[in-house]
């Protein structure tokens, strides 16, 4: 088990998955913010950098997202641009948006809400690392999320 911090991404999260034009013909429900919590207290909501990682953000910068089922799976998309969906990158397992083919699908059961790509619930590292995981490893603190 490591307690090293782990790197700052670098270029957006598309460019950590593989492209494809591939599209999916859905229907979303009402759009949503997520507002993000630690031991139950607020430490923000869910946001994205210019390169579409998610990151812990102040209440005017949290994205709408719209959850819906597809094949019977739940996903999740940006309401602004509903062609991004809620994605999950290798390696330390970040969260952004990504296009229908780089999507993974997710459980949100009593305010926990768990990548089934890589069967961890939403975390963060630090308070001085703003950026959202889905990773159940060491030094990894697992978030809940209210959505409003």
């Amino acid at each position: 088990m490591s307690t090293v911090a782990p790197e700052s991404p670098t270029g957006s999260f598309a460019e950590h998955l593989e492209q494809s034009t591939e599209s999916a013909a859905v229907s979303g429900g009402p759009s949503q913010k997520a507002e993000l919590f630690v031991n139950g207290a607020s430490i923000g909501w869910l946001g994205e950098t210019d390169g579409e990682w998610c990151v812990v953000a102040g209440r005017d910068s949290a994205l709408a997202l719209e959850a819906y089922v597809y094949s019977s799976v739940l996903y999740y998309r940006k309401a602004s641009a509903t062609s991004r969906y809620l994605s999950v990158s290798d390696g330390y397992n970040y969260v952004g948006f990504y296009n229908w083919y780089g999507a993974r699908g997710w459980t949100y059961k009593d305010g926990v809400l768990t990548s089934l790509y890589t069967n961890a619930s939403l975390s963060i590292w630090s308070s001085d690392n703003a950026y959202v995981y889905a990773n159940g490893g060491s030094g990894y603190t697992p978030v809940t999320v209210a959505f409003h």
